[in-house]
Parts: structure tokens; C-alpha cells; sequence
């Protein structure tokens, strides 16, 4: 039951940690990981509604580069079913914190060079 916990915690941390790189303005993020992005920000307004408008709000800034099909194509639902599935197996109860926790903050886009010196 604790290994559960901890994949839901890193798949969260991680499919998180691979926006960040849209925050940086690097390129726009591919379909799947809209897809990703997408069903944990789901998930978690859903499993607490109180965050629903965060949620949109990292939604915004962290999909706004996608491309204009990106949520109608294969790739997307592949990345969207993937973490729903494992969304839906994990503790709801540590799922919630995760969501809270990584939710509470406002997100704030990036300007000037990301971590590596890059704009």
C-alpha cells in the first residue's frame, strides 16, 4: 500500500516536472504530456472541488502553448488514459494531498532565460 503512495506522488511530481519546461517558454509541450497535464488537474478538481479553479489556472499556464489540436488527437489520449488509470487505482486520501499540496500555490509563467541560460 506505501509503494502505491509513493507512484502516485512521482507520477504526480514528474508529469508536473515535465511542464515546468513550458513555464521556461521552451517549446510548446507535446500532445501526450497535455494529455497528462490534463488528467491530474482533472482528477484533482474533481477529488476536491475547492481546487477547481486553481486547477484551470495551471491548466492555462501550463497548456497555453500546446497546439490547437493537441486535445483531439491520439497522442493526448493515450497520455490522458494512461494517468487516469493510475489515478483511479491509487489512496484517494494521499492522492488529495498530493493535489492540494501542488495546488495551493499560484503558478507564475517564466521571462527571461530558464535554468540552463536558455530564453
Amino acid at each position: 500500500m506505501i509503494n502505491k503512495g509513493r507512484k502516485i506522488h512521482t507520477l504526480l511530481g514528474t508529469c508536473l516536472a515535465a511542464a515546468l519546461p513550458c513555464l521556461a517558454g521552451a517549446s510548446p509541450p507535446s500532445d501526450v504530456a497535455v494529455g497528462q497535464v490534463d488528467a491530474i488537474l482533472n482528477f484533482c478538481a474533481k477529488a476536491a472541488p475547492r481546487l477547481a479553479q486553481n486547477a484551470e489556472t495551471w491548466r492555462t499556464v501550463v497548456t497555453h502553448e500546446a497546439s490547437a489540436g493537441a486535445r483531439s488527437s491520439t497522442a493526448y489520449q493515450q497520455g490522458y488514459q494512461q494517468v487516469s488509470a493510475v489515478l483511479a487505482k491509487g489512496n484517494k486520501s494521499q492522492e488529495i494531498t498530493a493535489c492540494t499540496t501542488g495546488l495551493t500555490g499560484t503558478p507564475k509563467p517564466r521571462h527571461g532565460p530558464d535554468l540552463h541560460g536558455r530564453r
